[in-house]
């Protein structure tokens, strides 16, 4: 019984993590395609709060790139994303 409940538990939080990482693609294609776009700026409204912590922390240990004034905190936060899906499958593995 645990074991299926923390089956479906990893199994959303995975998905979740897919979602976003999706979300944060079409997101990104989006903003160089239309940027004013009406689902553009509505997509923007969940994944602009993800990547703001990234550009804080890209601006602070990496100021060079932000002199540049290139953004690359979209793929700061699909590295992270990516890491934290592997971390989930992982302790799903070792856990059962």
């Amino acid at each position: 019984m645990l074991s299926g409940l923390l089956r479906f538990i990893f199994d959303i939080l995975i998905f979740l993590v897919n979602i976003a990482s999706w979300a944060l693609l079409v997101y990104v294609i989006m903003t160089l395609v239309a940027p004013q776009n009406k689902y553009t700026l509505l997509i923007g409204k969940y994944v602009e709060p993800l990547l703001a912590p990234v550009r804080t922390l890209i601006g602070r240990f990496l100021p060079s790139l932000a002199k540049l004034h290139v953004d690359v905190s979209p793929i700061g936060l699909w590295l992270l994303l990516n890491i934290a899906e592997w971390l989930l499958r992982l302790l799903k593995g070792i856990l059962l």
